[in-house]
């Protein structure tokens, strides 16, 4: 089963402690008196949303940071990917990863503002994790993000609901055969260890096509690079075909950020984002 073209699906509606960043806001929790309402979580378990992001560097976003990008979104919080002290809720502005120095634009908070398009009265909790440059071997259980991410999800879990997990990744298993061979079946298992994990046999679990361009460049189109994108690709379009309560978010048409032929731009990474929520809602209706 291919990715489903997902863009303009009929009938959708598109679109604490220690919190503290440029907007000079300290201590907000759930119904905090005095606190700004626009970042405080509801006092009600079940209007805060919390999505899990893993992935690469086309998750934790490469696309250019422009003016007003650091300005915090209404209602939309992150868990910091990197952190000397405990957990912590933050209002959410680009980058919304700080793990590296490349993590810039990503698609997690234009998911986000899609969603609560479609969902008026939430607050969307992200939870961040992904690590530019790894394999899947890298993300999976048994490793320290993985470890990260589920220790991160069960205490978001005290506050809010987990409703799904987002994921882009893939090309760093294209650059060896046994890697893009194996790549389906460890994708499989992640998404078998964090239903597991976290108590949830349902959860929903969006992926998202590699770039259409990659393999175009100079850098990966050598012809057997090629063919294990290809493997790779196929193994992200047909997870829903393999793995029930899961999607692929088409990337077809979105476009490149430089001449690598890599990474998706902001323009790209803002309809991606979109199109990761069109996945999700279908996902949650109640016969999927």
């Amino acid at each position: 089963m291919f990715c489903a073209w997902l863009a303009g699906v009929p009938g959708l509606r598109m679109s604490a402690r220690g919190l503290a960043l440029a907007v000079g806001l300290t201590g907000l929790s759930a119904g905090a008196a005095g606190a700004d309402d626009r970042w405080a979580l509801p006092p009600e378990h079940e209007q805060f949303h919390v999505f899990l992001l893993l992935g690469q560097s086309n998750m934790s976003g490469f696309a250019q940071l422009e003016a007003g990008d650091e300005v915090p979104v209404a209602h939309v919080v992150r868990v910091p990917t990197t952190a000397t002290n405990d957990f912590a809720w933050q209002p959410a502005a680009h980058p919304l990863h700080n793990r590296l120095d490349s993590d810039r634009f990503g698609l997690g908070i234009p998911f986000a503002i899609a969603y609560l398009k479609s969902h008026p009265g939430v607050t969307v909790g992200l939870v961040p994790v992904g690590w530019g440059g790894a394999p899947i071997a890298q993300l999976n259980r048994g490793t320290q993000t993985y470890l990260d991410v589920v220790a991160k999800a069960r205490w978001a879990k005290g506050q809010g609901v987990i409703k799904g997990v987002l994921w882009h990744q893939g090309e760093s298993d294209t650059v060896a055969e046994e890697l893009a061979r194996a790549y389906a079946g460890k994708l499989d298992s992640l998404v078998a260890d964090l239903r597991a994990d976290l108590g949830d046999s349902a959860l929903p679990f969006v992926a998202g096509e590699l770039a259409p361009f990659y393999g175009t460049g100079p850098e990966h189109n050598a012809p057997d690079r090629v063919v294990r994108i290809a493997q790779v690709q196929r193994a992200l379009r047909d997870l829903p075909s393999r793995v029930p309560h899961t999607a692929c978010a088409s990337s077809k048409g979105l476009h490149s950020e430089d001449g690598h032929m890599v990474h998706f731009d902001r323009t790209s990474l803002i309809e991606f984002g979109k199109r990761y929520a069109v996945a999700l809602a279908i996902l949650q209706q109640p016969d999927k």
